[in-house]
């Protein structure tokens, strides 16, 4: 038998992925020989891909824990840093910007491609009206002022996701100007109010989406000529890290409120451009900006802004100067890295599209959409919280939060929350908080518990508001109802049959009857220990006696609720309680 040749560094892609798996080293005596058995795994080895992601887990919080303590963008900093922002959202319709081509997110590679969006010679763009009503509305969410006569522009760039070599975009006269986002600490979390200035809102075409799959870059065009627009702000201080990202997720909420775009940054709907600047604090002048390009998520917005104002501060602090860039955001190593120089106006050699003509927008139009758009969010957060509704501001935005933008939709959290309300009969002061707390709390719990999304709730607002009629009417307790929920998921009948074919319904019991079955509780040695304690903490005003108390009560009125099967209002027999204590 001829022996085995000497093993090649080569060889070592051919040993079986077992192999690889583990990190140990054998002996240098012993000789590796290829074999079809698999090796005999030692006790101390550990997997090779399980202990790198732990690393590079580590590494990389590790970068951020040092990147977001570079720098403090409170009043307190000598630096103050300046941000603008470049949004870009998808508008939600079904074609195209200039051709019938759909619009789709998840549709197989190069699948949805008219002729103009390959940039064949020869083929002109015809605007697709449908994508003005959407774009009307983002404009006028934003407080804009429409133009009456807009016009397409051509942007010229050369890259391989922008088959015309230019975009069609709206530069000298956009679709809308002069707009506002006011931010407040009790609706967005911002730590003071925040008044940012929308500069224009213009209608412009997407590019195609570059996949890296090395050593070559692969191109999906299923995204050239979707509608987009693009919010332009103004320039704004950050007072704090997370305000950038605030001012994001109010836009995306705010256009999602008015069905303008209902793709968010986590499905690519919508995207933004960073401009980042810093000045000594007391200047006047803005600094020299730099543009980050293509974030895609909040907390990306957040990183990229630290990141990027920690190295222009670190430039400026050593004497140098900041230059005009544009920059893309490098998440494992969590910096900017610079991609070109910075491009202007002549740059981009912006030219008057010839094959569109101007849009014009007729008075009724402008009027039909201004009537008809459904209510903002925090003109929304404003309505529930009125004494119609009773709700708390944090319960109104939890609704809005798991509305997802649908709330001027039909099958929204809040329509489902006001016809809920609207149903429960008696419709007493106060039934509006009592509801929001069995559709936040009870329902939203249930919900959660099972990773079912509100759309797939099976609880009808009918047989809601009927178990919450039961409640407040005092034909059942709230344990009783609490307990008749979860049956409700499976169970098709409303709840007031449930109850009465299983006898669910309040206990009638006089207070003589109630104290018979107290006392009979207290009688025990359980009960007698109780009233021992509680006897001994009488007039015991410290923090944690009162909590004690609220405890020892609890555990007789829990005690008799169970006795009783829940058919009798806790409030009675701790009132009961009460009587007999002071005895």
């Amino acid at each position: 038998m001829r022996p085995l040749p000497r093993l090649q560094p080569s060889i070592f892609s051919l040993l079986c992925r077992q192999c690889l798996q583990y990190k140990w080293r054998p002996p240098a005596t012993l000789a590796r020989c290829l074999s079809t058995i698999a090796p005999e795994t030692p006790d101390n080895t550990i997997p090779i891909a399980a202990e790198f992601q732990k690393s590079q887990k580590r590494a990389l919080k590790e970068r951020h824990k040092a990147s977001s303590s570079a720098f403090s963008f409170s009043p307190s900093s000598p630096w103050e840093v300046t941000c603008g922002l470049e949004v870009h959202a998808q508008l939600n319709t079904v074609r195209k910007l200039f051709s019938y081509a759909k619009t789709s997110t998840t549709a197989p590679p190069n699948s949805h491609i008219s002729l103009i969006d390959a940039a064949l010679p020869g083929i002109q763009p015809t605007l697709n009206p449908t994508i003005l009503l959407p774009a009307l509305r983002a404009a006028l969410a934003l407080q804009c002022t429409p133009a009456r006569l807009s016009r397409f522009d051509r942007k010229h760039y050369f890259y391989w996701d922008q088959p015309a070599g230019y975009q069609i975009t709206q530069f000298y006269q956009p679709l809308a100007r002069d707009g506002k986002l006011v931010l407040t600490p009790e609706n967005d979390g911002v730590t003071s109010q925040l008044e940012l200035k929308i500069r224009q809102v213009q209608i412009e075409q997407d590019t195609g989406k570059t996949i890296a799959a090395p050593p070559n870059s692969l191109v999906d065009l299923n995204r050239v000529g979707a509608p987009l627009v693009e919010i332009i702000t103004d320039p704004f201080p950050l007072d704090a890290v997370e305000t950038a990202g605030k001012v994001l997720a109010k836009i995306q909420a705010v256009l999602r409120a008015v069905d303008a775009c209902v793709l968010g940054m986590e499905w690519g709907g919508l995207r933004a451009d960073v401009n980042v600047s810093v000045r000594r604090r007391g200047d006047t002048a803005l600094g020299q900006r730099c543009e980050i390009k293509n974030l895609s998520s909040f907390k990306v917005v957040t990183d990229a802004i630290t990141a990027e104002a920690t190295r222009q501060i670190g430039i400026v602090e050593a004497g140098g100067e900041v230059q005009g860039e544009t920059r893309g955001w490098d998440a494992e190593n969590s910096t900017t890295q610079r991609l070109r120089g910075k491009e202007g106006e002549v740059d981009y050699r912006y030219m008057p599209e010839p094959d569109l003509p101007a849009v014009v927008l007729a008075p009724d139009l402008l009027e039909m959409v201004k009537v008809t758009m459904p209510l903002l969010p925090d003109q929304i957060i404003e309505e529930l919280s009125s004494p119609t509704y009773g709700l708390s501001a944090k319960d109104a935005r939890t609704l809005l939060l798991w509305d997802e933008g649908r709330n001027g939709q039909p099958n929204s959290v809040v329509a489902f929350y006001k016809k809920v309300v609207s149903l429960v009969v008696p419709a007493t002061p106060g039934v509006g908080k009592v509801v929001g707390n069995w559709v936040i709390h009870e329902l939203g719990g249930l919900l959660t518990t099972r990773e079912l999304s509100w759309a797939k709730n099976p609880v009808e607002a009918y047989r809601l508001s009927d178990l919450v009629s039961l409640v407040v009417s005092d034909k059942i307790t709230g344990p009783t109802a609490k307990a008749l929920l979860p049956r409700l998921f499976t169970d098709a009948r409303i709840p007031r049959k449930i109850v009465a074919k299983e006898n669910l319904g309040m206990t009638l019991m006089n207070d003589a009857e109630l104290e018979a079955v107290v006392r009979g509780v207290l009688e025990t040695e359980e009960g007698k220990n109780v009233v021992k304690q509680l006897l001994e903490l009488k007039g015991d005003e410290k923090k944690g006696s009162e909590k004690k108390r609220k405890g020892l009560r609890g555990f007789v009125v829990g005690k008799v609720m169970r006795t009783l099967g829940g058919k009798v209002k806790a409030e009675r027999v701790d009132g009961v309680l009460d009587g007999l204590l002071a005895k």
